[in-house]
C-alpha cells in the first residue's frame, strides 16, 4: 500500500513537469506573436508613408518633372521653407514641404517648423528616399519612393533594404 502512495506522488511530480513545460511553450508562442505583430505594424506604418508621399507627388506632377521630389536615404532631414497647407507655394516649395511633412512622421530629429501638428516618429531609426530607377532622374522616369527603418534597432552604419526593413513603391509621371 505505501507504495502505490510514492508511486503516485511521482506521477503527479510528472504531470507537474509536463505542464510546466506545455506553459513555457505557450509563453514562447505568445512572444513570437507579439513581435510578429510589431513587425506587422511597422510594416504596415512603413507602407502607408510610402503611399503618401506617391500620393503627394502624383497631386504635384510639375514638382516631379523639375526634380524636387529627390532625396537621398542618408540626406539630412529636410526644412519646409513655406506652410503650403495655409499660403499658396510654387512646385518647388510644394515638394520641399511634402518632403519635410513625411519626414516628421518618420523622424524624431526632423525640422517641424512650417509643418502642421500630426504623428511623429512613427517607426524607429527611419530614412527616406526618392531616386530614379537605373540613374539620373528624367522629367519622366520612374522614381522609387523607399521607407527605411531599423525594427530591430540595431542602429547600423549602411542605410539599404539588406540590412534595414524597407519598402518600396514606384511612381511614374
Amino acid at each position: 500500500m505505501k507504495r502505490a502512495a510514492g508511486m503516485t506522488l511521482i506521477e503527479v511530480l510528472i504531470a507537474v513537469l509536463v505542464l510546466a513545460i506545455g506553459l513555457l511553450g505557450i509563453a514562447g508562442l505568445q512572444s513570437a506573436a507579439l513581435s510578429n505583430n510589431l513587425i506587422s505594424y511597422q510594416y504596415t506604418q512603413a507602407s502607408a508613408l510610402a503611399q503618401a508621399m506617391t500620393e503627394r507627388m502624383r497631386a504635384n506632377r510639375e514638382g516631379v518633372r523639375r526634380g524636387a521630389y529627390a532625396i537621398a536615404a542618408d540626406a539630412t532631414p529636410p526644412a519646409a521653407p513655406v506652410n503650403c497647407a495655409v499660403s499658396a507655394c510654387s512646385p518647388i516649395e510644394q515638394a520641399q514641404w511634402d518632403i519635410a511633412a513625411i519626414y516628421a512622421q518618420l523622424s524624431s530629429s526632423a525640422n517641424t517648423s512650417n509643418i502642421p501638428n500630426g504623428p511623429r516618429a512613427v517607426l524607429p531609426g527611419s530614412r527616406l528616399s526618392i531616386d530614379c530607377d537605373g540613374g539620373p532622374c528624367g522629367a519622366d522616369s520612374l522614381r522609387i519612393v523607399t521607407v527605411y527603418w531599423d525594427g530591430s534597432r540595431r542602429r547600423p552604419d549602411t542605410i539599404d533594404c539588406e540590412v534595414l526593413h524597407c519598402i518600396r513603391l514606384g511612381y511614374l509621371p
